[in-house]
């Protein structure tokens, strides 16, 4: 009891002549250090819309995505310069569409300007792609108009690039290597697949020169559109021996 009787009256003296009050605790935060190097994948570098249409972004090598969105029928223009070549996009949507474009490739760094112009509310972002985890063969894919694909593998080859609509219904579909160039073909006059714009083919075969990742964008005419496409390895034609020996006539 005396004990206790001690304690209470040394709190109350640190009180009195200490001025011991409790006083409201500040929490010390650290400033945030800025953040150097390449952005994570999926990251939103910038936002444009009817009412910021322009955009001027520095960006280093990779493959970069412009995603957009409508809320109904719209005549859309992308435009991306910075590059050797004017690059232009020009396309329509029939109702609300989500779809996405791929530019470049973007091997070294640079700035690069956007543009969009298009009737009505829209919103687009350039994101920086995903490899993520490749698709294998056989090669699956579907989508809705313009889009751009998950990344796949595929072994030097050939393969029977499949697609499920055919003439003026069928996107176009550019094959990519993973840094964004082109796959062309042996002549270097097409990007493969190279399914003319009205063609009636429902296959053709494509030659892989080098192993490794690639991915697709398509470019439709009407948005959305469903489409359907497939990659696999072409048969492996057996090789064929010579026939039996056909003896000379008049002989047994």
């Amino acid at each position: 009891m005396k004990r206790l009787l001690c304690i209470a009256l040394l709190l109350v003296l640190c009180i009195l002549i200490g001025g011991c009050t409790q006083q409201p605790v500040t929490p010390v935060t650290t400033p945030a250090l800025p953040v150097s190097g390449v952005p994570a994948a999926n990251t939103n570098l910038v936002e444009l819309s009817q009412a910021q249409p322009d955009a001027s972004l520095t960006l280093d090598s990779g493959v970069f995505i412009l995603a957009f969105q409508t809320e109904g029928a719209r005549k859309m223009q992308f435009t991306v310069s910075g590059f050797e070549d004017y690059e232009m996009t020009e396309l329509t949507t029939t109702g609300p569409f989500s779809g996405s474009l791929t530019f470049g490739p973007v091997i070294k760094p640079g700035t690069y300007t956007f543009n969009i112009t298009g009737n009505g509310s829209w919103t687009a972002q350039v994101i920086r792609a995903d490899r993520g985890t490749s698709l294998m063969v056989p090669v699956n894919l579907s989508g809705s108009g313009t889009q751009v694909t998950p990344f796949f593998y595929l072994e030097k080859g050939q393969y029977i690039f499949e697609r499920n609509e055919t003439g003026l219904s069928s996107p176009q579909y550019f094959l990519r290597y993973a840094n964004g160039s082109f796959l062309m073909d042996a002549n270097n006059t097409c990007v493969q697949p190279g399914f003319g714009e009205n063609s009636p083919h429902p296959f053709l075969f494509i030659t892989i020169t080098e192993s490794g990742d690639y991915f697709m964008n398509t470019v439709s005419r009407t948005n959305p559109e469903n489409w359907a496409a497939s990659i696999i390895p072409s048969p492996v034609i057996p090789f064929m021996g010579p026939g039996p020996v056909i003896p000379e006539k008049g002989t047994q």
